[in-house]
């Protein structure tokens, strides 16, 4: 710079300058929810909502740097080189990316926290100064130094403070909690800070020197409007994914715990259960099942019932009654209690009382019986009708 160049007095516009928090605060909220997916997931799933996650919190972080800047007016005009801008996004997806590893861990170390700090806060000042780069403008830009390194050590501090957090509230609960809203608030305000020190740091004198303009473009209103919307667009995306997924993967794991439990209430019940299909196939076997039957569960399943338990000169009305069903609807047997005899393995037959209901999902029916030996009662029936007709 030539002695006694008077620098340029800029401005700030302080809308823009209120919106750059706003998005920010956004931004950080997104963060911390992403965070909660990308620790509840695992394998290919946890690679995407990273990806995902790193690309939505990136994207925020850069708008409110852009958006920042173009808060700031010099009295010349200012253009911006697009690819250099496009390698300040990039930057700021990789610090995005890193923080959301970090959190991800399942533990927090002081080694791991202080390392993901360093690596975020050098993104986050890569972004910032790498967009300050990209001015188009008859302007010389000068850095100053003691402010530069308080930008970067800021960046860094943030960084610190934006991963605790996100480690600590990164439950995945349904809701958002008043602790994730304030946290977001505090990261929100946080790395504005450090833009705006590193926006403080830079004096623009001019020039006769003409820069580079070839990639240039300049920013109009209609330009910021732009970057807003699609901003909120992009964030609000990130944000109802992962709100739909914990919702869907939150039924998914109650209709699981659900089906344990029926599982667990088959296996320890006192009658046997089993499970039939359309076919009259064997889909569910219980444990008293293969020992009032003698078959076992595995040798059960998929074969037809009527050749296993029912003997065989009660097989065809069987039969007959299922293919009367399967046409009308009807059949007397169901959703009642009555006693038949049924087959053992072995050969022999025995008495049983049964009852079966019928389900239908879809086009076909399925069958659910629950069987128990009555044996025993009737050998104590038997010998209490004998006492009564020697009495």
């Amino acid at each position: 710079m030539n002695s006694g160049v008077v620098a340029f007095t800029g401005s700030y516009n302080y809308p823009l300058v209120i919106l750059s928090v706003i998005i920010s605060i956004f931004a950080s909220y997104a963060a911390l929810d992403l965070a909660g997916r990308v620790t509840a997931t695992r394998g290919w799933a946890r690679l995407a909502w990273l990806s995902g996650g790193a690309t939505a919190m990136g994207f925020g972080i850069w708008s409110m740097h852009y958006i920042g800047m173009l808060a700031f007016s010099l009295p010349v005009p200012v253009s911006y080189d697009w690819p250099t801008v496009v390698v300040s996004l990039l930057a700021a997806i990789f610090a995005s990316g890193v923080a959301l590893y970090v959190v991800s861990l399942k533990q927090l170390g002081r080694i791991k926290i202080v390392v993901g700090s360093i690596l975020t806060g050098a993104g986050i000042t890569a972004m910032h100064y790498i967009g300050m780069a990209a001015m188009r403008a008859h302007v010389m830009c000068q850095y100053n130094p003691w402010l530069v390194t308080l930008s970067v050590v800021l960046a860094m501090i943030v960084s610190l403070v934006a991963i605790w957090l996100a480690f600590h509230f990164r439950g995945d609960s349904l809701g958002a909690g008043w602790h994730k809203v304030w946290s977001a608030v505090v990261m929100g305000a946080a790395i504005p800070l450090m833009h705006y020190t590193g926006m403080a740091a830079a004096s623009f004198t001019p020039t006769s020197d003409i820069p580079e303009m070839s990639h240039a473009i300049s920013i109009s209103t209609l330009g910021v409007a732009s970057i807003i919307i699609v901003t909120f667009m992009v964030l609000g995306v990130a944000l109802l994914t992962s709100m739909l997924d914990r919702r869907f993967s939150a039924q998914a794991l109650d209709l699981n715990s659900s089906e344990q439990d029926l599982h667990s209430i088959i296996a320890s019940a006192l009658d046997s259960v089993v499970s039939m299909d359309a076919g009259g196939r064997v889909t569910v076997w219980n444990p008293m099942a293969e020992a009032t039957f003698g078959w076992s569960g595995q040798e059960a399943v998929g074969k037809i019932i009527s050749e296993m338990i029912i003997p065989p000169q009660y097989r065809e009305a069987y039969e007959r009654g299922l293919n009367h069903y399967l046409k009308t609807g009807e059949c007397p047997a169901l959703n009642r209690r009555f006693e038949i005899t049924a087959l053992h393995r072995d050969g022999h037959e025995f008495p049983v009382e049964v009852s079966i209901s019928a389900v239908t999902r879809g086009l076909l029916p399925s069958f659910n019986a629950f069987i128990r030996d009555i044996t025993e009662s009737k050998k104590a029936e038997a010998e209490l009708r004998l006492t009564q007709f020697s009495v």
